[in-house]
Order: C-alpha cells, then structure tokens, then sequence
C-alpha cells in the first residue's frame, strides 16, 4: 500500500515538472516569448514622410519621420532635371525620425524645382537589428511605399518635389543656364573646325605654314581655355561636353596627333546631352 502511494505521489510530482516545463505554469516567462516574437516583424505598413527646408546658404535640408526600425539606414537625394544637378547623403533613423543635409554647392543651389528621394538600401546592406525586424530579404515590409529591389529583397522609396525660389526666378535661372549650355557647345564645334582645318599646316617644313600654323594655335587655344573655364561649372551630366573642351586644346595645336584629339572632340559632343 505504501508502495502504490508512493508512485502516485512520483508521477502527479513528474506531472507537475512537466507542466512547469510547457510554460504553463510561468505567466512571466510565456509573455516574456510573446514580447520576443512580437520584435522579429513589422507588422504595420511602412510609413514615411519628409519634407525640405531652405537653408540660410541657399541649400536645401531634409527631415522626416517613419515607423522603419531606430537603425535603419536611407540614402536621401536631390536632383534638378534642367540643370542636371544631383547630389545625396546618408541617414539613419533614431527615434522614429531621420535627416539629412544640407544638400549643394556651399555656394548655394540654384533656384529650380527639385526632386527629393528618400530611400531604404536593399535589407542585406541594413544592419542585423533591423534585419530581424523588416526580414533579411525584407520579408515583412509591406505597404504601397515598399518596392521590389533589382538587387534582391524589398526596398522603401519616397519622393516628393520641392521648388527654390519664385516662378520667374526658376525661369530665369534655367534660361541662363540654356544660354551657357549652348555657348559651350557651340564654341567647341567652332573650334573643332578651325582645329580640322589647321592639319594642312602641321607635319611639314614650310616655315611659311610653320608660321601660319602657331598663330592658329594661340588664338584657338586662348578661346579653348576660355570655354574649359565655363564647362567646368556645369553639373557631371554633361560629362560629353566637359570632356570635349579639354579635347580641343590639344584639338586646335600644331602637334602632329591634333587631329586624333580633334576626333575625341567629336565623339565626345556626339555622346553629350
């Protein structure tokens, strides 16, 4: 009797150890889990707004707010279509809140009507907290803000427009800007022909043509480091154009290899905007 009393009281003590085991009979630990599971996903769509201010040097801030993960990295950028201007910077959201800026030339942006980007780098480049909150392939982003990367994984995107300065100072800005724009390019396929026309004074012993041939030079080559100087300032979408007025320097010498960089000058006007 004693015996069978002694394993009744073995196994309700085993039943007991079990049930503790299952978290049954631990309330804390049970919320503890559910309070870890709940951390691993964002559940809610994906929010973001930002706006841009005028800085004091003409340049242009940006801040914003979103339910992203504090730690989650965005590139933001700016970009003019007319002037083809763009610059960005980085930012990391911290307390639901990111900014970034100023953006531009220290001497100030233009006036003009900008696009302003914001943007979440694909989840592999994000950190592993955020990881384990949006998913590594980003998995639990969800929302009409959330896009499908080309790089793999989902991504965030936000843009919005912003104009600095008025209407007629935008139209004036642009207009100058058509002005230079044209200038350059119109210099430059001026120089190429003159440079094109110099080879029937380079390579030769005629001190006549010699002759003939530098005084070309000197005065083409004035004008070429006169519309470097201009096509410097313009933005690295007219790459083309920037590489041809370094061309025509040599473009309009007397070197015996002038004509090669007077077909550069060529292909490069060909290849600009």
């Amino acid at each position: 009797m004693k015996q069978l009393l002694l394993v009744a009281i073995t196994l309700a003590f085993n039943l007991i150890i079990s049930a503790c085991s299952d978290g049954g009979g631990n309330p804390e630990q049970s919320n503890k889990q559910l309070q870890t599971d709940s951390v691993q996903r964002l559940s809610a769509e994906v929010l973001l707004s930002a706006e841009a201010t005028k800085t004091n040097d003409g340049r242009i801030a940006v801040t914003g707010k979103t339910n992203l993960p504090d730690g989650t990295e965005l590139i933001i950028s700016i970009s003019e279509e007319v002037f083809g201007f763009s610059a960005q910077d980085e930012s990391m959201v911290a307390k639901g809140e990111f900014s970034a800026g100023p953006l531009g030339p220290k001497s100030g942006l233009s006036a003009g009507n900008y696009i302003i980007e914001v943007m979440m780098p694909i989840p592999s480049a994000q950190p592993e907290s955020v990881q384990s909150i949006i998913g590594n392939e980003g998995q639990y982003l969800t929302g009409a803000l959330v896009k499908q990367s080309s790089w793999g994984g989902k991504t965030v995107e936000y843009s919005f427009s912003y104009s600095l300065g008025s209407k007629e100072s935008i139209q004036q800005a642009q207009s100058v800007h058509y002005k230079l724009v044209s200038n350059v390019r119109s210099t430059i396929e001026q120089l190429l022909e003159n440079g094109r026309a110099m080879d029937r004074y380079r390579n030769t012993d005629d001190l006549v043509a010699l002759k003939n041939c530098g005084e070309r030079m000197r005065e083409n080559q004035a004008k070429a480091k006169a519309i470097r100087a201009q096509a410097e300032t313009l933005s690295m979408n007219y790459m083309g154009l920037k590489v041809a007025s370094i061309e025509i320097f040599s473009c309009v010498s007397c070197s015996g290899t002038a004509i090669e960089a007077c077909e550069r000058v060529a292909e490069s006007l060909k290849n600009s905007r």
